[in-house]
């Protein structure tokens, strides 16, 4: 009769199990259905288990006070519960001894914990502990205990509790499942909403954050803001970027989500991090931050997880309307490059917004990506990359800017006020194309050189500034420079020698002041560095005394040594004009390697 009266108990408890599907309302049938099964019992505790910090937490339970017990955290071996979770079978403790040594390995906090869900510190008189087995994997531990006297669980009950335990996971699986579905659908579907109304990323940031109830930032993968959810979130921003760099770059190269307890805004909080990924690129970080030291509940991480390819998407589309601009307008900045200005067609210049003002002037920017060890496959998959980063940083600049991509060379023009020197300008654009090639160096593995042409006044005469910035990085290419990036007018007279053979130019050096260049190597003097310095100053003894260190006396002697070995009777005219061009054309011919 007791048997019938527990397998009528038990089939009822599964029936009211499987009556719902909401995930909240399974768990709490569960823990009342458990004591109606396991008669005598007086409290029940639903540990599940997290895998990102190795711990059970009680999720549920009845004859505790969850806003207490709620805290608890066990890494499996400890307590009662955590020894079944690892044996992965049930237990039966029938004695307070026995639940004693069972909880005797829980932390002092856990132990602290446990005193306050009960009002104090007992132990049971009797508990069975079972396993919640999904796929061969414990996902947690349902207990149950008694605390009455003269009463204790028995092999039956365990058999019992088993039995119920089973159903128990299979409604716990459905309801999860049924609960994502539900939940990934209602956030697929309002971001999705907001993604086709053109609303852009930081609408579907906010559209997010209010479903979440969350603040949320979308960093780029060099842990720039793309988009806020509100001011909160740019203030964690800010923070995140300033103390946990290194960090963002740690979370953006992993696989899958991950987060950290950080201090921010001298608080304590869970920060979860959601790289955004597409099959090739990393495009961004997705960041969450929840308050109070709260976990991220499941359903909206896993809703979130799924939801990634919605972020992916708009970042992508956003920078492919860079893109189609850009490229665009590089068949304009072709024709005026390569074509005399009057060939240009208007058409072109007005469907682009781009009038001809006085108050215009204008320069040529031109970047040359230089890997020869490369495969030229891989040398496009990283330059693919690097035009993501030069669009977005284009974007941003208060110049309207032309681009012509052709090959490994990269062309940009920019319009600038009239009324900016070219001072100002250059220094503006020496910042940006300095973090573009530090950008390129370090994430894509591409070394490139920049050259600057000098501001032009007018639209037909932009070549003339394209033509300086491609010498420019010709110049950068021939004499092996440490220097990446260079103005035109920073060439001096060395743009003379570009096109000249190299050779025909040493030759020029050893018939000019070759004798100096010998006499100093074989007697460790230095006629040549005094030559340079005595021409550059005019000629003037005293001052060229001043920056070599030396005795006017001394100079005085160098310089009737240079005559000696020149056959010359002093250094005027011509002759000093021929001196320092040779001067001028063998510090071009030795620059350090780059």
């Amino acid at each position: 009769m007791e048997t019938e009266k527990r397998l009528m108990s038990l089939i009822h408890s599964v029936r009211v199990l499987n009556s719902t599907r909401d995930l909240s309302d399974v768990l709490h049938q569960l823990i009342k259905e458990v004591l109606k099964v396991i008669s005598g019992s007086n409290a029940s505790v639903l540990f599940l288990y997290d895998k990102r910090t190795d711990e059970l937490y009680a999720k549920s339970a009845i004859g505790f006070d969850m806003k207490y017990l709620k805290d608890v955290r066990m890494k499996p071996g400890q307590g009662m519960s955590g020894k079944t979770f690892s044996s992965r079978r049930g237990r039966v403790f029938t004695s307070s001894k026995d639940t004693y040594s069972g909880m005797s390995n829980l932390t002092s906090e856990a132990k602290e914990i446990y005193a306050k869900s009960l009002g104090s510190m007992e132990y049971p008189m009797s508990a069975i502990c079972v396993p919640l087995m999904s796929n061969g994997e414990s996902i947690g531990v349902l207990t149950v205990d008694i605390y009455e006297e003269n009463i204790q669980f028995d092999e039956k009950d365990l058999e019992l509790l088993e039995t119920f335990a089973t159903q128990a996971t299979i409604a716990i699986e459905n309801a999860t499942l049924f609960s994502q579905n539900e939940r990934t659908k209602r956030i697929h579907e309002e971001l999705s909403r907001v993604s086709l109304s053109k609303g852009g990323l930081e609408d579907i940031t906010k559209s997010l954050a209010a479903l979440i109830e969350k603040p949320i930032i979308v960093f780029n993968e060099f842990m720039e803001p793309l988009a806020l959810s509100d001011e909160g979130a740019k203030d964690f921003s800010a923070e995140l970027g300033q103390k946990y760099i290194d960090m963002l770059y740690q979370v953006i190269n992993e696989e899958n989500v991950s987060y950290h307890n950080l201090e921010l805004i001298n608080q304590e909080h869970f920060v979860y991090f959601f790289p955004i990924k597409t099959e090739k690129f990393t495009m961004g970080l997705l960041t969450i931050v929840v308050e109070d030291q709260l976990e991220l509940d499941p359903l909206d991480r896993f809703a979130i997880e799924q939801a990634l390819t919605i972020f992916a998407m708009e970042i992508d589309r956003q920078e492919r309307l860079l893109a189609d601009d850009f490229s665009y307008s590089g068949t304009i900045l072709e024709q005026l490059i390569q074509a005399p200005y009057d060939d240009l067609s208007s058409d072109h210049l007005a469907k682009i917004n781009f009038p001809e003002h006085d108050y215009h002037h204008y320069v040529i920017v031109q970047l040359y990506i230089q890997n020869p060890l490369l495969s030229f496959q891989k040398i496009n998959e990283k330059k693919a990359q690097l035009m993501r980063v030069l669009y977005r940083e284009l974007s941003k600049l208060p110049y309207k800017t032309l681009v012509y991509d052709k090959n490994m060379e990269l062309t940009f023009m920019f319009t600038v006020r009239a009324s900016q020197s070219e001072e100002r300008v250059f220094a503006h654009l020496k910042q940006l194309y300095k973090k573009i090639i530090e950008l390129s160096k370090s994430n894509f593995q591409l070394s490139n050189l920049v050259g600057l042409g000098q501001v032009v006044n007018r639209l037909k005469d932009v070549h003339i500034s394209y033509r300086d910035a491609k010498r420019s990085v010709q110049y950068l290419q021939s004499t092996y420079n440490e220097e990446s990036l260079i103005t035109y007018r920073q060439l001096g007279p060395n743009r003379l020698f570009l096109k000249m053979d190299r050779k025909e130019l040493q030759e020029y050096v050893d018939e000019t002041i070759g004798e100096i260049i010998s006499y100093d190597k074989q007697h460790d003097t230095e006629l040549k560095r005094t030559l340079e310095v005595y021409l550059e100053l005019n000629q003037n003894m005293s001052e060229s005394s001043k920056n070599l260190f030396v005795h006017v006396n001394t100079i005085k002697y160098r310089l009737r040594a240079i005559n000696d070995l020149l056959n010359i009777d002093r250094l005027s005219g011509e002759k000093a004009f021929e001196l320092q061009l040779a001067l001028h054309i063998l510090n071009y011919l030795t620059m350090k390697k780059y």
